[in-house]
Formats: C-alpha cells, sequence, structure tokens
C-alpha cells in the first residue's frame, strides 16, 4: 500500500516567495509569543496544491488513477492563479492549519478539483464530504493554539492583502507520500499536462 494524493506541484519563484512568508511569519510568531511555541513549517520544497487526499491504495492502481486524472485534466486549458491572502483553519479562535488563499482563477481550481474528484468517484474513490478550498498550508500549530490565533488576529497577520506571485496550473500529478520523523517526503507517481492554451 502507499500513502497518496493528487496535487498540482509548484514552481521554484513561488516556492521562494513562500520561504520568504514563513520566514516573516515565524519572527513576528516568535517576537509574541517566545520560541517555544510548537508550530510545524511545512518545507518550502513540500508546499504543494492539494486537489484530492487519496489515502493508502495499492500500487498497482496507480495505472486506473493515472488514466483517471488524464480523463479529468483533458477538459481544461492552463491557467494562472493568484496567491495571496492568509488564513487559518478552522478559525482564529483556535487555529490548527495557516494557509494562504488564491484569487484571480480559483474557481478554475475548484473546477479542476472538481472533475478529479468525479472521475476518481467513477473509479471507486469515496467522494469528499468538506467542500474544496483551494490553499496552500503554510504551517500546522501543533499546541497553544488559541495564543496563536490572538498573537496572528492582533498583529494584523490575517490579512487579504499578502500578495505572494503566481504560478500556472499546467498539469495534476499523483504524489506519494512517505511519512518520516522529518516530515513527509512526497514523490511524483504520474504527471499529467492540462491542454495548451
Amino acid at each position: 500500500m502507499i500513502r497518496t494524493f493528487v496535487a498540482v506541484e509548484l514552481d521554484a519563484s513561488l516556492r521562494q516567495a513562500l520561504a520568504q512568508a514563513q520566514t516573516k511569519l515565524r519572527s513576528q510568531l516568535q517576537r509574541t509569543l517566545g520560541p517555544d511555541v510548537r508550530i510545524q513549517w511545512v518545507k518550502p520544497e513540500s508546499v504543494h496544491l492539494t486537489l484530492k487526499f487519496l489515502g493508502d491504495i495499492p500500487e498497482d492502481r496507480v495505472p486506473d488513477v493515472q488514466a483517471a486524472l488524464t480523463r479529468a485534466a483533458g477538459g481544461h486549458g492552463r491557467f494562472t492563479v493568484t496567491v495571496e491572502g492568509l488564513g487559518v483553519f478552522p478559525d482564529f479562535r483556535a487555529p490548527r492549519v495557516v494557509w494562504v488563499g488564491m484569487t484571480a482563477q480559483a474557481d478554475a481550481v475548484k473546477r479542476l478539483a472538481a472533475d478529479v474528484e468525479s472521475a476518481l468517484g467513477a473509479i471507486g474513490f469515496a467522494s469528499e464530504q468538506k467542500p474544496f478550498h483551494p490553499h496552500l498550508t503554510l504551517a500546522r500549530i501543533k499546541e497553544r493554539s488559541p495564543e496563536v490565533g490572538r498573537a496572528m488576529s492582533a498583529g494584523g497577520l490575517l490579512t487579504p492583502e499578502v500578495k505572494l506571485g503566481e504560478f500556472t496550473v499546467s498539469a495534476v500529478s499523483l504524489m506519494k507520500s512517505d511519512l518520516k520523523p522529518s516530515g513527509p517526503v512526497y514523490t511524483r507517481l504520474c504527471h499529467v499536462p492540462l491542454k495548451e492554451a
């Protein structure tokens, strides 16, 4: 069995912008809360736009998933997404995840995710119950969650004005996730291009 998910991979320039945003946010939170607050920062090279989490699947299902992704991607041309606006899940009173959102073309991302969901549903994968919210995860808050939320809110960190750049959605990838003590390691299993514009 392999642990898998479907994602859009990011380019190097956006990963660099995400790293800078994480450094700034980490510095601001440490000034307010001290250095001992437990926040797990996602390595910039591991940040991606998750379209669907599949969980553990038999390795021999990879060709079926690739065929489904090919069907899903076939109806979409490439498009560019603007990355901006910090937020948290579930809310700032007790945040567990810090993310950056998407504005321009967010609806195109949602349509792509819906087609991926439908194509994978047709080959037996359970549908996601929660509505899809396109985002890039920057950090996971491990403890003192209410304090972190108050610090982010009071410091004006949850603002839609944070613009980090943009990236082109040109393909979807099936990714394998290996959980290690230092954090997950992701490996691309297949790469399905969207149509040329």
